[in-house]
């Protein structure tokens, strides 16, 4: 990875993280975008933030959210919304501060 991809990556994490926290990436949705860029951010699955995403990525891994939403049926996501809208208020109030930390350490 060139230096110039890394510091897109880094901005990209942080740009999420921030989105998370504003409203403007829902969260379990950046939740899942945050763990696909571990690797490519080049920190380590022990990275105490990044470990906090995948505990809420593996809590919440079987609820449709984002584009996976498009093939499920209607009534298993009105069914399922109720489920949906519970987890991504504990997964706010669990990983808030991890999402202030990323914005921190790879904001610019």
């Amino acid at each position: 990875m060139t230096q110039q991809d890394s510091i897109e990556v880094h901005r990209l994490v942080a740009e999420t993280a921030a989105g998370m926290l504003d409203g403007r990436v829902p969260f379990l949705e950046g939740v899942r975008t945050l763990t696909s860029l571990l690797d490519r951010a080049g920190v380590s699955r022990e990275d105490d933030d990044f470990s906090i995403f995948f505990a809420v990525d593996c809590q919440t891994d079987n609820l449709p959210v984002g584009e996976v939403r498009k093939h499920w049926a209607t009534d298993a996501l009105e069914r399922l919304e109720p489920e949906i809208q519970a987890a991504t208020l504990w997964a706010k109030e669990f990983a808030s501060g991890a999402c202030e930390s990323l914005v921190a350490r790879f904001g610019s």
